[in-house]
């Protein structure tokens, strides 16, 4: 019984091309590139041009048909004939494993070579020619006897046929040119790389996949704009600024790590990709989400906001993250990626905070369980150095000659998970992790060890070493020690902190979310008292902060209930109200960057609308007062254009039109009347707070308290008037926390400050 096998015409591979990448003419460059960095490629040289037909095999050439021919050819580790036949030959295999590289699925060689015009690949020992499914694969010594075969037996047309001897001389330059090049890499002991040549129909695909000359390099100039890959590249003999006649470098820089994206993977949260926002004047890429993997362009997603965002997949992860054509994320990654697309929509500001600084924690009201986000690994490998800890490094430097630690067993005894320390290695080769932050500090006692375990991780995370032996091989052992101890710190300050944070308890409040985005000094000892933890009606903690978190619930229930009168088809949904700390950063806004801070958010988490304002300024001092009016109107305005936000998540024009509905309907009135009544029953809460200040004795002059109470009237007598008042029987009565909160925002005593003004009460 003769069996037979299922064969392949090349027009099924020209229609997966065509109808399976949404533009093949760019995913050309992309497998090129990704196969080259994948083989460890230093350098990449290409070469462009159009040319006529020249034929293959027993096919003369044609110089009527004019092909975009390029030549890609990389310095990496090359093919061996086994790989060719049973891998690159062999569709849905791959030697991409060991998830040291992106890997494909075979559909790579389908676009590149099999439903091309004509191809041959030199590397190594072993010489390619092909046309769509059909190739011979030669050893470089079978080769040179083919080539030298095929030219010997090529007939010569009549002269005198113009078209037929045009035809006949391209095919005979064309196969010289062949084997001149096998000739070159046998005497060289075969070929160090690996060359592969492609000619590309021009009058074939649509105006957007024709391959013309033209819109190959078009391509190209696109991959390498959205790209950051090592190795270096050569188009046409020049670099690609000189080529693509560009002033300014063509690549998109990753710059800072802003956050992270996670997903569950074998039942556990996962990071798989970092998200990075480059430098707004250099930015070429606005309106875009480049996903990538290891600097390299895999596709790209349009923004709503003007800003340019790289998203760098974690290399191990990428073939179980991506598509098999890399046009897409697989379930769960394309969730997170969406997640945190419709967050940047909503706020570019907050969404790509810097992820060092960003933390996030509800504390449950009414006798509710705290709810603290733990720090990240990457908080605590890369988070700034503190001055004991710097100071511990020049105690170890001294004392610290051998270290005990050498395994991961060792790592174990002493406290630190093997997870801790491959999430330093990682963060030191992407130049962000405590040890990356002292290369730079003249003064730090370990520099030299820095330096050189700085160099063992890059030299050494690409060739396949594991991080933690990356470390344990290479660090020195007062560098190991330190890291060790500056770790293991780190870490049972977090599980301290989030035991703390889990005994506390807030009675009669509704849930209060915190989002911390970016601080400085003063805000953060802010934050520190506008805590809602540390509030307390019976020491008078917290009467302000607790007062404008009131108004500003109050103001955003009538906006919640006008939203659904104003949308009655709108579904019911959990809401509740916090602070949002931010301090000013630069921000592209359309124009130009500006420096500017978070107002307010509107955050999604756990099926559940978190309204947070900002409460403070730059300086840490509050930034509303609830007895203001135009700061009332201020928070109803923020009230409204947040909760729009529940309904359309994007700016644009379906929010407007929400937002419109808002203000519209949006009764100020009442607003105003349920914001004065929510801040009327904080302070009669905190009645007892206040405290009573009369003269011990009858000496001239104001008294101690009396001072006080004038700083505050000096600089703002209407509102240190709320704070004091003045009973009939000569005595004071003051609200220690409201004065306090209008002292601290003056950085100067003025020099009217000791003339005792009283009488706010009578």
């Amino acid at each position: 019984m003769e069996i037979s096998r299922v064969t392949t015409p090349k027009e099924f591979f020209v229609k997966e091309r065509d109808s399976f990448y949404s533009l093949w003419t760019l995913s050309f460059w992309r497998e090129f590139f990704q196969n080259s960095v994948d083989a460890g490629s230093k350098n990449i040289d290409i070469n462009i041009s159009t040319e006529e037909g020249r034929g293959d095999f027993d096919n003369i050439g044609n110089s009527e048909k004019k092909v975009t021919r390029i030549v890609f050819t990389d310095d990496g580790c090359g093919m061996t004939e086994e790989v060719l036949n049973k891998v690159y030959f062999a569709i849905g295999q791959t030697t991409k494993d060991d998830g040291s590289s992106v890997g494909g699925y075979g559909r790579a060689r389908l676009m590149t070579c099999f439903s091309q015009d004509r191809y041959s690949i030199l590397t190594r020992d072993r010489y390619v020619m092909g046309n769509g499914p059909d190739y011979v694969n030669f050893s470089l010594d079978e080769a040179e006897r083919e080539l030298v075969k095929a030219l010997e037996e090529m007939p010569e047309p009549p002269a005198d046929d113009y078209i037929r001897h045009r035809n006949y001389l391209i095919s005979r330059r064309g196969l010289n040119s062949d084997l001149e090049m096998v000739r070159e890499s046998k005497a060289q002991g075969g070929f160090n790389g690996c060359r592969v040549e492609v000619d590309l129909d021009q009058s074939t695909g649509n105006y957007r996949n024709r391959p013309t000359t033209e819109t190959m390099n078009e391509r190209l100039r696109t991959y390498l704009s959205e790209s950051q890959i090592k190795p270096n590249v050569t188009i046409n003999g020049k670099t690609p600024e000189e080529y693509f006649e560009a002033e300014n470098k063509i690549q998109a820089r990753r710059g800072r790590t802003k956050r992270t994206l996670s997903t569950e993977i074998d039942g556990q949260m996962t990071e798989f990709a970092t998200v990075h926002i480059s430098d707004s004047d250099k930015a070429i890429h606005k309106g875009k989400a480049i996903i990538r993997v290891d600097g390299a362009s895999m596709y790209t997603v349009s923004l709503d906001p003007e800003v340019q965002v790289i998203i760098e997949i974690n290399q191990k992860l990428s073939r179980l993250a991506l598509t098999s054509n890399r046009d897409g994320m697989k379930e769960g990654f394309s969730d997170a990626l969406h997640k945190f697309i419709t967050e940047l929509n909503i706020d570019n500001t907050s969404a790509l905070a810097d992820k060092v600084s960003k933390d996030n924690y509800k504390i449950k009201g009414d006798k509710g369980m705290l709810v603290a986000t733990l720090p990240s690994l990457s908080k605590i490998t890369s988070e700034d150095l503190s001055f004991e800890e710097q100071h511990a490094a020049v105690e170890i430097s001294t004392r610290v000659k051998s270290s005990s630690v050498n395994t991961l067993e060792d790592l174990k005894e002493r406290g630190i998970s093997q997870d801790a320390i491959e999430e330093l290695v990682k963060k030191t080769h992407w130049g962000e992790s405590i040890v990356s932050k002292m290369r730079w500090s003249y003064d730090f006692p370990l520099k030299n060890d820095v330096e050189q375990f700085i160099n063992s991780v890059q030299d050494r995370i690409y060739e396949g070493d594991a991080k933690a032996d990356i470390f344990l091989k290479y660090a020195s052992a007062p560098l190991k020690e330190w890291i060790i101890q500056t770790l293991g710190t780190r870490n049972e300050k977090a599980l301290e902190q989030t035991r703390a944070e889990n005994e506390q308890r807030l009675k009669d409040m509704n849930d209060v979310y915190v989002s911390i985005v970016s601080t400085n000094e003063k805000t953060r000892a802010a934050i520190r008292r506008n805590d809602p933890r540390k509030w307390n009606t019976a020491t008078g903690k917290g009467r302000v902060p607790r007062a404008l978190l009131s108004a500003w619930t109050a103001a955003c229930s009538v906006a919640v209930e006008t939203l659904i009168k104003s949308r009655p088809s709108a579904e019911n949904f959990r809401w509740t109200t916090g602070w949002v700390y931010s301090v000013p950063e630069e921000t592209f806004q359309g124009d130009r960057s500006r420096s500017v801070s978070i107002e307010a958010m509107c955050s999604l988490k756990d099926s559940e609308y978190k309204f947070l304002l900002n409460p403070i300024k730059e300086d840490g001092v509050l930034r509303y007062s609830v007895t203001d009016a135009k700061d009332r109107q201020h928070l109803q305005a923020l009230a409204m254009h947040e909760v729009a936000h529940v309904l359309e998540h994007y700016h644009n024009e379906s929010y407007a039109g929400v937002l419109t509905d808002l203000m519209i309907n949006y009764d100020f009135n009442e607003a105003n009347k349920r914001m004065k009544e929510s801040v009327k029953a904080v302070l009669s809460a905190y009645e007892s707070g206040r405290a009573v200040v009369q003269p011990m004795d009858k000496e001239p002059g104001p008294r101690p308290a009396e001072r006080l109470m004038a700083l505050a009237t000096a600089n703002d007598p209407e509102a240190a008037g709320e704070a004091i008042t003045c009973n009939e029987d000569g005595t004071y009565q003051v609200d220690t926390e409201r004065l306090q909160d209008h002292v601290q925002g003056y950085d100067h005593v003025p020099d009217d400050a000791n003339k005792v003004q009283f009488g706010y009460g009578r």
